[in-house]
């Protein structure tokens, strides 16, 4: 549910239409967890940091945002997303093709934004803006935007998604699913991480961890914050630690896009992710 550079999504998730007809291949290259429920992936490097930055940073390349945004994934193993035109866009942009490869070099992971619109746009739709994203910027994976509540229904078509990453990177890609609320656990059997909260802190106060996620590492979840004032950022980044989440951004943005820029409180929020 993270929104995109032209449209906010801030209402719940439409009710699935689509038909997921895909099956998923006999290896997605996503992690899988083990039958009885204990996380068995290895998530890289990432996984020998503590807290770490998982940022939308939908700012320009040529942005005073964008290199704050490097830095920040930089400084806390973590990872960047970009976006180029609510998605990959029709051409290539110059700018980005740098600034992917600059940030790759300081060990940051560089994601590309795919929106799935809840299963309505086609599969073809979704490989093919995948196919751009590796073509024209070589990230390192993919962020399924808009991804259907409905894991059960879905899980076989979004693992089929990811395969095509894998197929075209030519290695494990980093996969990155977020339906912006807790589903269920099936989703990690091909991403990474799973994006279990997105929304403004009002919307936040009564969130809690499921049972089941405890089986799991923290870096295999995600939380997005956004409208968070700077006198709530300890006490929001204390509570994704206790909640096990290990991947957070939070930030002062408000609707219709609210991940354009960093924080007011951005220095702060970097310090504090490389303290936990």
């Amino acid at each position: 549910m993270i929104l995109s550079l032209l449209l906010a999504c801030t209402a719940p998730a439409p009710t699935d239409t689509a038909e997921p007809t895909d099956t998923a291949p006999e290896d997605t290259g996503g992690d899988t967890a083990a039958d009885t429920g204990a996380d068995t992936a290895d998530t890289g490097e990432l996984a020998d940091r503590g807290l770490r930055l998982g940022i939308p940073s939908y700012a320009h390349p040529t942005s005073v945002d964008w290199p704050l945004f490097v830095a920040g994934a930089a400084a806390t193993g973590g990872f960047v997303i970009i976006n180029p035109s609510s998605g990959p866009g029709g051409v290539v942009d110059a700018a980005y093709v740098t600034a992917v490869v600059e940030a790759q070099a300081q060990g940051v992971v560089v994601i590309g934004y795919v929106a799935t619109t809840y299963g309505d746009k086609t599969a073809g739709q979704v490989d093919t803006e995948i196919g751009r994203y590796v073509d024209w910027y070589g990230v390192d994976g993919i962020f399924f935007d808009e991804v259907s509540s409905d894991c059960t229904t879905w899980a076989s078509w979004y693992a089929a998604r990811a395969g095509t990453a894998n197929t075209l990177l030519g290695h494990d890609a980093w996969i990155v699913y977020n339906p912006g609320v807790i589903t269920c656990a099936e989703y990690l059997d091909a991403a990474d991480v799973l994006v279990v909260v997105e929304g403004a802190r009002f919307e936040l106060l009564e969130w809690a961890a499921e049972p089941w996620m405890a089986d799991y590492r923290p870096e295999r979840f995600a939380y997005l914050g956004y409208e968070v004032p700077s006198q709530y950022l300890g006490e929001t980044l204390s509570a994704v630690v206790a909640q096990g989440v290990g991947f957070v951004y939070v930030t002062d943005g408000r609707p219709p896009n609210p991940w354009l820029q960093t924080p007011r409180y951005w220095d702060e929020e970097v310090a504090a992710v490389e303290a936990n």
